[in-house]
């Protein structure tokens, strides 16, 4: 699956208006699979073209609730948008309805006799059956009510919105609030959609008029047929319910002439009760246009998957509702329903209410450009950036001396930072000298003598009792600020260390770091044994062995002794053993607290040791590596892709490309996009304040080409803005490209046709009446359009097109649209096949009654064809 870069998509996103705009408040009404997949594309293309949610309103309803999954190429779905029909009890309720229980009973006119409803405990669909889907509506309609009415409050506010929106450019927008349009799309062909769009009209129209009273509604609908759907696999697999999906077209262009013919309502009113709402009585037409759409045109160009046609409708509907193509459409629709009116179908002497539509259009790339370029800028910036490469031994050496050097974290050796630090202006000293000592004890030099002698002896004890414990209390409170400290020293030169090296240069210094510390452990796990096997009771014995001298000292021989300066000489040697001795324990202390700090199993305070987060900080810029390597090949996959500009086996042209793929380097490079300064500044911006943050942002490869591309994203938009449609038109014809230019703008113009089997000329003489528009990104009378308008131009004339020129100011599209009005559903040549096949369910009771979404319809409602049985 190609990769999906949602921060790219806002990168063609432009809301200008090349002139005048005139908007109405607007709902779209997806109607089972295929109308909630339009739709909800309708509505993802709104976001592409405009970057802003639109201002339309959408709903969805369908009994398959996978309708509604996320996808890459729809939009999501919002709660207050989602109606799913499924339910778990459907069966209780269709019992209800046959015993006349409650506000059920009013199903019973139209229920058929026997039928089962289970299949909506699955939330698969309605399995092609057109009552079931209706069955599963009514037991919906509260919930339709009350997010239709909700969605019609927000949509009758739509000028606060605009205002807001548009800023400035609100002034040169027309909004016409009594206007309202819904638009409903859906299938006739299958259980859900084609069991809906009449109930759905019906009730639309009903509260709208009684929360809108003033409103003028226009109810819009487009319906897909069985061509669309022929090569779904599933169906070319069953042929079986291929038939029943053609029967039931059948059926619904029979419901759909009936109700829209308005003077046959007028004759003939028609009820329709609902469950909670009531009777609502039919006196006009319940549609006021009609479109219908199968997958191919007149001349034969087709659209090969469904998905394609789904995407032409789409995009038609953009253009109506999101361009003035719409305003233009519908300033002329006042003359087309006067002909309608007077043209009636010379067969059937009634009026000709089916409508076909079709479009095509010529565009720059912009999207499939802005993502190359991002990619290509991610890329070289993950790999020759972020990854970066390892660091020679000779410059790993240099940057570690530098760094514990210069942070004054170095151990080795003679070096003793961390000791140091721990112990900062602590040390023993022995209170008394020598001098003060004799003062102290007066008398004779035998009686100084001992008295020293037991002083030693008590300071050796305070020391132990005294001064190693505060030793101990002092580096203890050291320890962590030492350890966060070292902690935030090491993250800061990695991070500067990715900036310049990448994590491979990281990744080289923190295991070099490693094995530092681990040297360092080796160094003091050696001093401190040294200490405590040798050298404590060597200081200890010297002080022990002076004492006992001078206690020694008594008598005649003693004072002998004395008057040598023996006794001045043993107690130099006892105060300054007394002086190591402390200092070597209080260094002790500081060595224990050190090789705690730097390999304890327990942390301390919550906090681990240093080497423990050295060993997690490797493993995740390890694991970062991996990933970042894993973003690099994404990259690499998403670049060679060969980007496909038709689909395979389609022979309409939906959408063709001014420049081709083999050309986006060039152009890319002639905007200037690519890895500059400011670019390289942004996406370490993105990357994260910290190193921790660095790590954290290469989670995932793909939330981290995401995450990168919405730092970007700004100014590649900025430079795609002077690529617009008529430029490249305009530098493409000045080169060897002009012959190719003119087949794109003649491919545009002779393939955009309806899509439907409608016979080229209506029988009896009568006319269809075309509407042909074209958008372009200009204002009327900019001359950089003169050329390609008269190309145009031309082309249409020879189909008897005369296209209207509309300036909608979207840079990166000329958007071809055509509407074909004046048809009956028997001109479309696909229903002479599909009759045979709703005849023959009709003969059988138990499908008679499953073709119509009323049973009654069957001896209501004459045939697409009854016609032919008259004049016989």
């Amino acid at each position: 699956m190609p990769l999906r870069l949602k921060a790219l998509e806002q990168a063609g996103a432009q809301l200008r208006l090349a002139g005048t705009m005139q908007v109405s408040p607007t709902i779209v009404v997806g109607l089972g699979g295929s109308g909630t997949y339009t739709v909800r594309r309708l509505k993802r293309l709104m976001e592409l073209r405009y970057g802003v949610p639109p201002l339309v309103r959408f709903l969805y309803l369908d009994c398959d609730q996978g309708a509604f999954a996320p996808k890459p190429e729809l939009a999501d779905v919002n709660d207050d948008e989602r109606i799913n029909l499924s339910m778990p009890n459907p069966e209780q309720i269709l019992d209800d309805a046959r015993k006349g229980i409650g506000v059920w009973r009013v199903l019973q006119e139209w229920l058929p006799e026997s039928f089962s409803v289970s299949i909506l405990r699955t939330a698969i669909g309605a399995g092609g059956i057109r009552p079931i889907g209706r069955f599963a509506f009514f037991c919906h309609l509260e919930e339709f009510r009350q997010k239709f009415t909700s969605t019609l409050t927000n949509c009758l506010a739509i000028e606060r919105e605009l205002q807001a929106l548009l800023g400035a450019q609100a002034e040169r927008v027309t909004i016409h609030t009594n206007q309202l349009r819904v638009y409903i799309v859906g299938s006739l062909c299958g259980g859900t959609g084609s069991s809906l769009f009449l109930d759905i009209a019906v009730l639309a129209r009903h509260f709208i008029g009684q929360q809108a009273p003033n409103a003028i509604p226009s109810v819009i609908g487009i319906f897909y047929l069985p061509s669309v759907f022929q090569n779904v696999p599933t169906l070319r697999a069953n042929r079986a319910f291929f038939d029943i999906i053609c029967a039931n077209a059948y059926a619904g262009l029979m419901e759909l002439e009936h109700f829209c013919d308005h003077e046959e309502m007028q004759r003939n009113n028609f009820t329709f009760r609902y469950p909670h709402i009531g009777d609502i009585e039919v006196r006009d037409s319940v549609y006021d246009e009609d479109f219908v759409v199968e997958s191919f045109t007149p001349d034969g160009r087709a659209l090969m998957s469904s998905d394609e046609v789904f995407e032409m409708v789409a995009r038609s509907l953009l253009v109506d509702i999101g361009s003035p193509v719409g305003a233009a459409v519908r300033t002329t629709n006042a003359n087309t329903t006067t002909v309608l009116a007077m043209e009636l179908c010379p067969v059937t002497q009634k009026h000709r209410f089916i409508h076909g539509l079709g479009m095509t259009s010529v565009a720059v790339p912009v999207l499939e450009m802005a993502k190359r370029g991002a990619l290509k800028i991610l890329r070289t910036f993950l790999h020759d950036k972020l990854l970066g490469n390892d660091l020679p031994t000779s410059e790993l050496d240099k940057e570690v001396n530098t760094f514990l050097q210069a942070n004054r974290l170095e151990e080795r050796g003679a070096s003793d930072d961390l000791l140091n630090a721990l112990l900062e202006g602590f040390s023993y000293t022995p209170p008394r000298t020598r001098e003060e000592l004799e003062r102290e004890a007066g008398g004779s030099e035998i009686q100084q003598a001992q008295y020293v002698a037991n002083w030693v002896e008590n300071e050796l004890n305070r020391i132990r009792t005294e001064i190693v414990p505060e030793a101990q209390r002092l580096v203890s409170e050291r320890q962590i600020p030492l350890l966060q400290k070292v902690v935030g020293s090491i993250k800061a030169e990695l991070i500067r260390l990715a900036k310049s090296n990448g994590l491979r240069g990281a990744r080289s210094f923190i295991a070099q770091l490693i094995t530092v510390f681990e040297t360092v452990i080796k160094e003091l796990g050696d001093e401190a044994q040294r200490y405590e096997t040798d050298e404590r009771s060597s200081l200890q014995n010297t002080i022990s062995n002076q004492a006992a001298f001078l206690r020694s000292l008594q008598g005649i021989w003693g004072s002998i002794k004395a008057l040598g300066r023996a006794d001045e000489q043993a107690m130099d040697i006892a105060l300054n053993s007394l002086r190591e001795f402390g200092n070597a324990e209080i260094r002790h202390v500081a060595r224990q607290a050190a090789l705690e700090l730097i390999q304890g199993q327990t942390p301390i305070d919550g906090n681990e040791s240093l080497l423990t987060q050295l060993r997690k900080l490797q493993e995740r810029i390890e694991q970062a590596i991996g990933r970042v390597s894993d973003a690099v090949r994404l990259c690499d996959e998403e670049l060679s892709r060969r980007s496909a500009t038709t689909p395979t086996g389609s022979t309409y042209t939906l959408e063709q490309w001014l420049i081709s793929p083999s050309k986006f380097d060039d152009w890319l490079n002639r905007l200037g996009v690519g890895m500059d300064g400011a670019v390289e500044s942004d996406l370490w911006v993105a990357m994260g304040r910290d190193f921790d943050e660095h790590l954290q942002a290469a989670e995932k490869p793909e939330a981290l080409l995401e995450k990168l591309a919405g730092a970007i994203v700004g100014q590649i938009r900025n430079k795609l803005q002077g690529l617009d449609v008529l430029r490249v038109i305009e530098e493409e014809s000045q080169t060897d490209q002009q012959k190719r230019i003119d087949i794109i703008l003649r491919t545009m113009t002779q393939s955009c046709q309806p899509f439907w089997s409608a016979q080229a000329h209506p029988p009896g003489g009568v006319r269809y009446q075309t509407f042909m528009a074209y958008t372009v990104p200009v204002a009327e009378g900019d001359e950089r359009f003169q050329q390609a308008q008269r190309t145009v131009e031309d082309l249409a004339s020879q189909m008897s097109y005369q296209p209207q020129t509309v300036y909608n100011g979207y840079p990166f599209a000329l958007e071809m649209a055509v509407r074909v009005y004046g048809a009956r559903a028997f001109y479309l040549t696909s229903t002479s096949i599909w009759r045979l096949q709703y005849e023959q369910k009709r003969q059988i009771p138990s499908t008679a009654q499953l073709l119509h979404i009323d049973r009654r319809f069957l001896d209501l409602l004459p045939t697409l064809h009854a016609h032919e049985s008259k004049r016989s």
